[in-house]
């Protein structure tokens, strides 16, 4: 068996154990097994060259392509002139008080209906909306978890 003696000096030593090497986004960390568990590493913020990011270059409009991103928004209501005040909230009355829908679910069945008020009234019956009130048990689960994140 060979054994080799690390240098003194080397950026890697560290009280006789060897440090953690850089981290992913390049910078050095703090080592975690330090011999004293009640010292905190202090966090610092980061200036010059080294520490800024890289952007890409600014595509035309022309070459963008939004369809192959995967985090694009749903568009679930967009105003008409088409439909007049009135009859659009005798609308999201009925959608509510017969059907259990919210506001924005109504509105959303309306968009997809194309502004069509007849196709939309007869389309809220064949679909339960999702409940927007959450239930006693995940509220508390939910504060049990928020709490427990805020103490990590």
């Amino acid at each position: 068996m060979k054994m080799v003696l690390a240098e003194k000096n080397s950026e890697n030593a560290r009280n006789g154990r060897r440090s953690r090497g850089p981290s992913p986004n390049g910078h050095v960390q703090a080592d975690s097994t330090s011999e004293d568990e009640s010292t905190v590493p202090v966090d610092k913020i980061r200036v010059g060259r080294d520490y800024q990011a890289v952007c890409p270059e600014l595509q035309p409009e022309s070459q963008r392509k939004p369809e192959l991103l995967a985090d694009r928004a749903l568009l679930v209501w967009s105003p008409t002139e088409a439909i007049p005040e009135s009859k659009l909230e005798d609308y999201i009355v009925l959608a509510k008080d017969k059907y259990g829908y919210n506001g924005e679910q109504a509105l959303g069945m309306l968009f997809w209906h194309k502004h069509d008020l007849e196709r939309a009234m007869l389309d809220l019956a064949n679909f339960t909306p999702f409940p927007d009130e959450w239930s006693v048990e995940d509220k508390v689960l939910f504060e049990q978890a928020f709490h427990y994140q805020i103490r990590a």
